[in-house]
C-alpha cells in the first residue's frame, strides 16, 4: 500500500513537472483591505472633491442609554464615567452591552482621562484632580488649574488639555502638573487617545486626530456629523478594547464603526511558465502614488524574486474607498492618506495577495475571450461628435489541468462612481466591480473573479445604481465566455518603459493673477482648489521644484499570444482602441490606472475644449501643467516604436 502511494505521488509530481515545463502554472489570492475599526476609526473617502465638508466612513452603532454622564474614559479593560449626580461609575462589558455599577463619588467632573494607574479630571472650577482607586471607591486631590479646560486626554506619558483654540501639554510632578502651550487645536469639547494618536470632537461636531509631541503638529479631520450616517452630537469619547466609543448629547453610548459594504479587496493572479512569473493585481482603491507601487514591488522582489517589471498593479478607481494617495489641492482631510491604513492594511494586503498567489501555483490552462458591454457612456456628450466609448470587455479564463474553471479575469473601462448621494456616498464600497465579481463567481463557479480597470477616464456608468451596472457587466462577461474561447500558449515576457511627456508650467505672474482671481470665495469648492493649487505652484517655484515633464509609465506583460498593456494615470477611452490597433492581429488588452495615478491622461479634444479631463483635473491633481495637444500621438508612437 505504501509503495503504491509513493509511486502515485512520484507520478503526480513527475506529471506536474512536465506540465510546468510545457504549460502554465497559475495561482490567485484575495485579501480584504477594508479598514479595521479597531485601528482606523474613520477614513476620508476618495474620488470626489465635494461635498466641501468631506465624506467620512465613521458611523455610530447604539449600545445603551446611560445616566446623565458628564465625563468618560477607559482603563484596564473597563469604562469609567462621572455623572451629574456626582456618582463614579464603572462599566464592565457583557455581550453587546455594558454592566454599570456605582463605585464612589466624583462631584462636578466635566472631563476625564486615565494615565499610569491614575485618573485625571477637570471639575467645574477648572481645577485638575488626580484620582486614585481605593478598595472603597476613588479619592481625589487637587493638582492646580491651567485655566478653563474643556477636554482632557493623555499620550506618551503626557497630559493634553484643550482650552479654547489651544492644546496644552502637561507634565505630571509629585506636587503639581506643569503646563505649557503645545499647539493650536480645534476647540474640543471632548478628547481621547488610543496610545498612538489623540482624537477630539469640537463644538461643530467634527472629529479630528493628531499625534502631539511631534514637531509641526497638524490636525487631520476624520469625521463629521452629516445627518445621514453620522447623526449624533458627540459629547464624550473613550477608546475601549481598541475601539472608539462615544456618549452623545442625549446620554446614549455608541460604538464607532465604518459604514462599509466590506468588499474592498486586493486580488492577485500569478502566472508562471519556464521559470518566468508575471503577476496582475486588481486593487479596490481610487488610486495610488508610484511610491506605493515601488514599495510593493521591492518587497515582492525580496521575498519571491519576481522582478518589479513583472508585477502590474491596477486601481479599480472606486470613488468609495479610503484615500490612498496625496490630493494636495483638495480639502485638508484629503491631503494625505491615513498612514496606518495605507501601510498596514493596503500595502501589506497587496503584498500578501501576491505572495499567496505565487505560493499557490498549480497547473492551468489559459483561454482568452472578447465581448462588448453597454454599461458606460462618454460623459462629455456634444463636445466630441462621436461620443467615443471603447465598449470592449476582455476576459481571461483559467482552468486547472482537468479544465475545471478556477479563475475569471475581466477588463473594461468605466468609472465606478455612482451612487454619490445619500447613504451610499458615505459608505465604503468597491462599487460595481464587486457586484460583477460576485455575480460571475456565483454564475460560473469560479473560485475567484478579478476585475481590471481599463481606459475609463471619461466614461461613466449609464445607470445611477451600481448594482445594475455590475449585474449587466457580469452578464456581458458570461456572454463573452460562451461566445468562444481562444487558447493561450507561449512564453512569458514583461517590460516597463517610461515616456516623459513635456509640459509647460504657468509663469509666476500667471499663477499670481490666477490666485488673485479666485481668492475670497469661501465655500466655492472650485475657487478654493484653485487657490491651493496656485499656492502649491508658487511654493514649488520657490524651491526650484517645478516639474517640466509628466512621466507616463507603460508596462507590457506577454502571456503567450495574449498581450496586456498597462498605462498609468486616468487614461481616457481612446487609448484602449488606439493601443490595440498597434497589433491588430494579436490578442491585446489595455488597462489604465496602472502603477501610478497622478492625473488624467486626455487626448487632444479634451485639452482643446478645456473640459475637466483636459484642464481642471490637472489642478485637482496638483500637476504643473497640461499635456501637449499631441499627447495621444506621442504615446501611441512610443508604444509602437518600443514594440514590446
Amino acid at each position: 500500500m505504501k509503495r503504491r502511494l509513493f509511486t502515485g505521488l512520484a507520478l503526480f509530481f513527475s506529471m506536474s513537472q512536465v506540465f510546468s515545463q510545457d504549460g502554465y502554472l497559475t495561482g490567485t489570492a484575495t485579501v480584504h483591505i477594508d479598514p479595521d475599526t479597531n485601528a482606523v476609526y474613520s477614513a476620508a473617502l476618495a474620488g470626489y472633491g465635494v461635498p466641501r465638508d468631506g465624506r467620512f466612513s465613521l458611523t455610530w452603532q447604539p449600545v445603551q442609554s446611560l445616566p446623565d454622564v458628564t465625563a468618560l474614559t477607559a482603563s484596564n479593560g473597563k469604562l469609567f464615567a462621572a455623572t451629574r449626580r456626582g456618582d463614579w461609575m464603572v462599566g464592565t462589558p457583557s455581550a453587546d452591552t455594558v454592566q454599570w455599577e456605582v463605585a464612589g463619588k466624583a462631584t462636578g467632573i466635566k472631563a476625564l482621562t486615565a494615565m499610569n494607574g491614575k485618573f485625571y479630571a477637570v471639575n467645574s472650577s477648572h481645577e485638575i484632580l488626580e484620582g486614585t482607586l481605593r478598595a472603597k471607591g476613588i479619592t481625589w486631590k487637587k493638582k492646580g488649574s491651567p485655566g478653563p479646560v474643556t477636554a482632557l486626554t493623555f499620550l506618551h506619558g503626557k497630559l493634553y488639555a484643550s482650552m479654547g483654540d489651544a492644546l496644552l501639554e502637561g507634565t505630571v510632578g509629585k506636587k503639581k502638573i506643569t503646563w505649557k502651550q503645545h499647539a493650536a487645536a480645534p476647540s474640543f469639547v471632548c478628547m481621547t487617545s488610543n496610545g498612538r494618536e489623540v482624537y477630539g470632537v469640537n463644538s461643530g461636531d467634527s472629529m479630528w486626530t493628531a499625534e502631539p509631541g511631534k514637531p509641526g503638529l497638524t490636525w487631520r479631520q476624520i469625521g463629521r456629523k452629516n445627518d445621514i450616517t453620522y447623526t449624533i452630537s458627540v459629547r464624550q469619547l473613550a477608546v475601549w478594547h481598541h475601539a472608539l466609543y462615544a456618549v452623545d448629547s442625549e446620554n446614549r453610548l455608541y460604538k464607532g464603526r465604518h459604514k462599509t459594504m466590506n468588499d474592498l479587496t486586493a486580488r492577485a493572479l500569478a502566472i508562471r511558465k519556464n521559470g518566468q512569473t508575471a503577476v496582475v493585481v486588481g486593487i479596490d482603491v481610487c488610486g495610488f502614488n508610484a511610491s506605493l507601487g515601488m514599495a510593493v514591488k521591492e518587497a515582492i522582489f525580496k521575498s519571491r524574486n519576481i522582478p518589479p517589471s513583472a508585477i502590474l498593479l491596477n486601481a479599480s478607481h472606486t470613488h468609495f474607498a479610503p484615500v490612498t494617495q496625496t490630493w494636495i489641492t483638495w480639502g485638508d482631510f484629503y491631503h494625505f492618506p491615513d498612514s496606518n491604513y495605507l501601510n498596514n492594511v493596503v500595502k501589506k494586503g497587496i503584498i500578501k495577495a501576491i505572495e499567496t498567489a505565487v505560493d499557490k501555483l498549480s497547473p492551468s490552462n489559459l483561454y482568452f475571450a472578447r465581448g462588448t458591454t453597454q454599461i458606460g457612456h462618454n460623459r462629455r456628450p456634444g463636445v466630441h461628435p462621436d461620443n467615443p466609448y471603447d465598449n470592449v470587455v476582455d476576459v481571461l479564463k483559467i482552468t486547472d489541468a482537468q479544465d475545471k474553471l478556477k479563475t475569471v479575469l475581466f477588463l473594461t473601462g468605466c468609472h465606478p462612481v455612482f451612487k454619490n448621494a445619500g447613504e451610499e456616498s458615505f459608505t465604503l464600497s468597491a462599487n460595481y466591480p464587486s457586484v460583477a465579481r460576485k455575480a460571475i463567481e456565483q454564475a460560473t463557479g469560479a473560485e475567484e473573479a478579478i476585475f481590471i480597470q481599463g481606459c475609463g477616464g471619461d466614461i461613466n456608468p449609464r445607470s445611477s445604481d451600481h448594482r445594475q451596472t455590475g449585474s449587466e457587466l457580469a452578464v456581458d462577461v458570461q456572454e463573452a465566455l460562451a461566445a468562444g474561447l481562444q487558447k493561450i500558449d507561449g512564453g512569458i515576457s514583461f517590460f516597463f518603459d517610461t515616456l516623459n511627456i513635456p509640459v509647460k508650467p504657468w509663469s509666476i505672474d500667471s499663477i499670481q493673477r490666477f490666485r488673485k482671481a479666485n481668492e475670497g470665495k469661501t465655500g466655492d469648492v472650485e475657487a478654493e482648489k484653485n487657490v491651493r493649487w496656485a499656492n502649491l505652484m508658487l511654493e514649488r517655484y520657490k524651491n526650484n521644484a517645478v516639474a517640466q515633464v509628466l512621466p507616463e509609465y507603460i508596462q507590457t506583460i506577454n502571456i503567450g499570444n495574449w498581450k496586456l498593456v498597462g498605462i498609468s494615470r486616468e487614461a481616457v477611452t481612446e487609448y484602449g482602441k488606439g493601443i490595440r490597433g498597434i497589433w491588430p492581429e494579436q490578442k491585446v488588452s489595455v488597462a489604465g490606472y496602472c502603477n501610478d495615478v497622478p492625473s488624467y491622461l486626455p487626448v487632444g479634444w479634451h485639452i482643446r475644449a478645456g473640459v475637466y479631463e483636459g484642464y481642471g483635473s490637472f489642478l485637482w491633481y496638483g500637476q504643473p501643467g497640461i499635456p501637449p495637444l499631441d499627447v495621444y500621438d506621442r504615446i501611441i508612437s512610443f508604444i509602437k516604436q518600443q514594440n514590446r
